[in-house]
């Protein structure tokens, strides 16, 4: 497996809900991904503006595909996680649709199934959004991997 990657092979979410198109680097902590929003796209508002839920979900994205990538690279099945909070979550300014977005992630720490991720949305080089998510994997998923 080779990145970047299109994020479709290593995470649940299907168009029109996947928002994150382009998985571009994975390391032991560390994610980064990009994407693309047209008008007329989920996420998209009728001025031709990316929405501010738009750019959370992003970052909530951009861990799942790294996670799947990690999770295939050890050959297990990709499991299901839940955005389940919002911590300190700063929109600074909001992208026009067809402008390139770039998001990075850190997990920052875990305790048992949830993780804690940090997360900072850019557009043409400058940060457009960030803070931390919480994420919850749920167990079942988690125990048939094993």
């Amino acid at each position: 497996m080779s990145l970047p990657a299109d994020t479709e092979a290593y995470m649940l979410h299907r168009p029109p809900m996947r928002l994150v198109q382009r998985l571009r680097c994975v390391e032991e902590a560390y994610g980064e991904a990009e994407t693309t929003l047209n008008i007329g796209d989920v996420g998209v508002d009728p001025d031709g503006k990316v929405e501010a839920a738009a750019l959370l979900e992003m970052v909530a994205q951009t861990y799942a595909a790294a996670q799947g990538y990690r999770d295939q690279l050890a050959g297990k099945p990709t499991n299901r996680g839940y955005l389940v909070g919002i911590s300190d979550f700063r929109i600074q300014s909001l992208p026009s649709a067809g402008q390139r977005i770039l998001i990075k992630i850190r997990s920052s720490c875990s305790f048992e199934d949830f993780y804690l991720v940090e997360g900072h949305v850019l557009c043409d080089g400058c940060a457009v959004a960030g803070g931390t998510l919480k994420i919850w994997v749920q167990p079942e998923t988690k125990q048939q991997a094993t």
